[in-house]
């Protein structure tokens, strides 16, 4: 009869000979075998025993100093083959980390239980969500990403292995130590997850381990405080607990984790999963065909810690490496002995040194460079990984229910939305972003019990947007009413989907239903996106919940514009970074006090930031919702598209002349102007005329009303100086509004319907020249009342109704004081002349604050995400919410066509390639960009052929519209130079 330590040595040497023939792990079979067995060789035949022995452990131990003493003793008398680092922060951890493979031997492993990342460890790294909301996620591409990322995070740490994932199947609720450490209850869905997740680490040099082998899912009880038992039988554990496993051993993937469980149905005879042989080698390895390396859970776990020479027994079990033992010095005296006496064979101490060795080669451990610390932080929380963390929560936010497909919302113009944000004070960022993409209003209420104030003032809202901020909130009736009083209610919950057990009768009632899984910024900022169709729900429940099965989820499409960052589409953040230098530049130069950036690619706002302040170096600083002068945007913003719709309901041609919608210019020489010439500015209609002489009256002063400078003429404007003695034609303008004066110049002036009458007229009155190409405002200044007349309507209500409405553009409007707060609107010029006020919300160009602040050259005031929505528009060919607002063939006829004579298209500016020097664009713009720029110190350019936008604003003329920096600087220009350098291919 066999003792007892030759029969575990007759089964180690059956099992090198079923090694042989299986397949190799990834990380192995890519690796150059000629190379690393030589590496290999030369460190192997260089150990001791002791040096052998302690390859096989890896204690748990903290990175703070106090640890110092200890880790070095670890290293230099128990030769340990690697640490698991538990708790601390990156430059701390990376310290140690540099000082301890620095007096290492032999290289040191350095691992990470990271299930979620370095943040379930560090303390200021980069938070990814637990693996319930990974379940969440069905896109192969994200959860590669994610674990890419991992990685990345971790080369940097100089961390080699991570103890993820875990793909226990989340099949008991009440589970205390798994939970959302799960992927979900579906075996098949774990299993795809955590490949995902574990293949991106590995492609990106990072070992992945799973765990809890052979399945910690269906406990009830913790492994850190007992020995669990899972009493399945083999045929259920088959076809749930090793599911995953299985998948991941045939995927290749070449870390495992045995767990201290008790197993009946796999022979564990009541000893932990960790010690027996009957799993770690029969199952794990001879059948399964797992030939990668294999670790221990932690040793001081109470599963396992009261068992006798538990690291010879896991040893001979077939783990590789020890994890954690309680008293690493006794433990190495035990194992040392086991080999010395035999019981650990010299064959089975050397096949596990040497794979441990050649994990260390594959993993490039024998090639550690000191980390620096002094980046360290910013190479960690990068633009990658922020960037990771938004598209996560992109594909894991749920639509579990969608009666009538509420959601996306559509019609903003029919709808009225309000948000009630539960379990918080005050506005949250789910309602912010809301806001991004329509008029929104908002309610909070702390619980509940606090919606009773709040139920009456949402009758008049179509759609209501209830969102559940705390896992408190209880299903009270209040809550039951809100949800099925609303013609159109959502109901979404910033929690696990568990809670949705305790929402049951809300949750019937709500048309739509959506989880977002926690309450994080990310979470808030996807779920806000996802309901507009800023991005398209794909999410599917991880577990059952609710009376909603695992896998429910509703998908929708994209209809909107998304926020995400420039790695979106493939752009390092970096390669744009010269962006921001660039408009700091124009702030210190006094080109202007403050500015926004937005570039918007294949439908997703990629940059999107505010520098400076609305005053030098003072007032607001500006946001995302700073609103700006437009100045001649207006003109490709509001007239043009009016003319796109009257020209779409065939109420106009372009070859139609003015004076058949005009009657002022029957029988003057604007009578014949055509609507195409006007659009090119190809009229002869002159450049500009002083629009203010026509509301002095003359009689009011003697003299000039410029002159030299003097204390007569005092006033610098437009780089003269004019006289300030003068009076407004009484009919014309009233410092006091009234039926008859009730249209707004200025802060306490006001005009007449004459004052546009005669303004109007002298428009009409000036001569035309030969039709060549001239700039001119006049013409869009009638155009508008070609539109007007059309229409029976003011261009403001016109293009309201029929663009800004549809596209959730509240922002974009003329006359913005009747609609928002001056507070969040960029002051312009300080008119010491004309209007003799600082202005602030009414508009810059004279003539269009004359007309009441309603004109077609000017007016229009915007934040930029609002013009951005109808550039997108464009892009779209005309549809934008899924709602199409012009025919394709129209857009293409207004963008595409280009004049003859100049650089103009059809009321959009155009790059001219013939003159850099003269081109309002970058040098590098495709000829297919159409835009426009405004005086104020604004533009915009749609690039069709690249599906980009770009919007820069200021306001450039505060305090005066002289000199202007912004041009001699060419600020505007070398940012759109920025982007498309971006866009180019790297050079080698």
């Amino acid at each position: 009869m066999l003792s007892k330590r030759n029969s575990i040595f007759l089964i180690f040497s059956l099992f090198t000979v079923v090694i042989t023939a299986q397949t190799e792990t990834n990380l192995y079979r890519q690796a150059d075998k000629v190379k690393m067995n030589q590496w290999v060789d030369s460190v192997y035949n260089s150990l001791t025993l002791d040096e052998k022995v302690g390859q096989l452990f890896m204690p748990i131990v903290e990175s703070n100093s106090s640890w110092r003493t200890r880790i070095a003793g670890y290293v230099n008398n128990q030769k340990i083959g690697g640490v698991l680092f538990s708790k601390g922060t990156l430059s701390v951890q990376a310290e140690m980390t540099n000082y301890i493979q620095s007096i290492a031997k032999t290289p040191l492993f350095v691992a990470l239980d990271g299930e979620w990342g370095l943040s379930m460890r560090l303390t200021d790294a980069p938070r990814f969500p637990r693996n319930l909301i990974i379940g969440a996620i069905h896109d192969e591409a994200t959860l590669k990403q994610y674990g890419k990322e991992v990685a990345r995070q971790c080369r940097e740490m100089g961390i080699h292995i991570n103890f993820a994932p875990s793909i226990d199947v989340h099949s008991n609720p009440n589970n205390p130590i798994i939970g959302t450490r799960s992927f979900g209850e579906n075996p098949a869905n774990v299993a795809k997850q955590g490949i995902a997740f574990a293949q991106g680490m590995e492609e990106n040099g990072v070992m992945a381990v799973a765990k809890h082998f052979p399945g910690h899912g269906d406990t009830s009880e913790d492994s850190h405080l007992t020995l669990p038992t899972i009493n399945h039988d083999i045929n259920r554990l088959n076809s749930v607990e090793l599911h995953p496993f299985q998948q991941y051993i045939n995927a290749g993937l070449s870390g495992m984790m045995l767990g201290h469980l008790n197993v009946p149905a796999l022979s564990t005879n009541g000893l932990p999963a960790s010690l027996s042989i009957n799993v770690g080698q029969k199952l794990l390895k001879d059948q399964m065909g797992f030939t990668g390396l294999t670790f221990t859970d932690g040793m001081a776990m109470k599963g396992v810690s009261n068992q006798p020479d538990m690291s010879v027994k896991a040893l001979l079990a077939g783990n590789d490496v020890i994890l954690g033992v309680v008293n690493q010095e006794r433990e190495f005296a035990q194992v040392k002995q086991a080999v010395e006496q035999g019981t650990i064979s010299q064959q089975i101490l050397e096949e596990k040194v040497r794979k441990i060795l050649a994990y260390k080669y594959i993993l490039d451990v024998h090639n550690f460079k000191p980390i620096n610390t002094r980046t360290l932080s910013q190479q960690v929380n990068s633009s990658e990984a922020e960037w990771t963390q938004r598209k996560i929560y992109d594909k894991a936010v749920t639509l579990i229910k969608n009666t009538d497909s509420i959601l996306p919302v559509t019609a903003l113009d029919k709808n009225r939305i309000a948000s009630v944000a539960i379990g918080v004070s005050s506005q949250n960022t789910f309602q912010k972003w809301l806001k991004k993409y329509a008029a929104v209003t908002t309610f909070q209420a702390a619980s509940t019990e606090n919606l009773s104030s709040i139920s009456g003032k949402l009758k008049d809202f179509e759609v209501v947007i209830v969102s559940i901020h705390s896992s408190r909130i209880n299903d009270s009736q209040a809550l039951q009413q809100l949800t099925k009083n609303a013609a159109k209610s959502v109901l979404v919950l910033f929690d696990s989907p568990y809670t949705l057990n305790n929402l049951k009768a809300s949750a019937t009632n709500t048309k739509s239903l959506a989880v977002a899984y926690d309450n994080t910024d990310f979470a808030q900022i996807s779920a806000a996106q996802a309901i507009f169709g800023g991005i398209g729900f794909a999410g599917k429940l991880p577990v059952s919940a609710g009376g909603f099965g695992v896998s429910t989820g509703i998908d929708t499409k994209k209809t909107r514009l998304s926020y995400s960052l420039p790695e979106e589409i493939g752009i390092p953040s970096a390669r744009l970074g010269n962006i921001e230098s660039i408009a700091i530049e124009g702030i210190r130069q006094r080109a202007y006090p403050g500015c926004y950036v937005m570039v918007v690619k294949d439908g997703t706002v990629i940059y999107d930031r505010g520098f400076g302040h609305f005053e030098h170096a003072s007032g607001s600083a500006v946001t995302d919702e700073t609103v700006y002068d437009l100045a001649s945007i207006t003109k490709a913003a509001a007239t043009v598209p009016a003319l796109m719709k009257l020209y779409d309901e065939k109420k106009i041609r372009l070859q139609d002349n003015i004076g058949r919608f005009v009657p002022e210019t029957k029988g003057t020489n604007k009578a014949n102007i055509s609507i195409r010439d006007a659009l090119f500015h190809e009229t002869g209609i002159v450049s500009f005329i002083p629009y203010y002489t026509s509301a002095i009256d003359n009689n009011s002063f003697s003299g000039s009303l410029f002159g030299k400078r003097s204390a007569l003429y005092h006033a610098r404007y437009a780089g003269a100086y004019g006289r300030t003695d003068y009076k407004f034609i009484s009919s014309f303008i009233s410092t006091k509004p009234s039926e008859v004066f009730n249209s707004p110049v200025a802060k306490d002036l006001y005009a007449s319907d004459k004052m546009h009458d005669a303004l109007l007229k002298d428009v009409i009155a000036t001569e035309l020249r030969s039709k060549t190409y001239r700039y001119s405002c006049l013409n869009f200044m009638l155009l508008k009342e070609v539109a007007e007349n059309i229409s029976k309507t003011d261009l403001n209500s016109y293009v309201k109704d029929n663009f800004y409405k549809k596209l959730g553009a509240s922002t974009m409007t003329f006359l913005p004081l009747n609609h928002m707060s001056v507070n969040n609107i960029a002051p312009t010029e300080n008119d010491p002349f004309f209007r003799k006020q600082q202005l602030r919300g009414y508009v810059h160009d004279e003539g269009a604050a004359l007309f009441g602040g309603i004109s077609g050259n000017a007016g229009l005031f915007s934040n930029a995400n609002d013009l951005a929505k109808l550039s997108q528009m464009w892009l779209n060919s005309g549809e934008y919410g899924g709602e199409r607002l012009l025919s394709e063939e129209t857009v293409n006829l207004f963008t595409k066509t280009k004049s003859g004579n100049s650089r103009r298209g059809l009321g959009f500016d155009k790059p001219d390639p013939r003159s850099g020097t003269s081109s309002p664009t970058s040098p590098l713009t495709p000829v297919s960009v159409f835009g426009h720029t405004g005086f104020t110190g604004t533009c915009f350019w749609v690039d069709p052929d690249n599906k980009m936008i770009y919007i820069f604003l200021s306001n450039r003329v505060f305090p005066e519209r002289s000199p202007n920096r912004l041009s001699t600087l060419k600020i505007r220009e070398r940012i759109q130079d920025e982007i498309y350098k971006a866009m180019q291919p790297p050079t080698p």
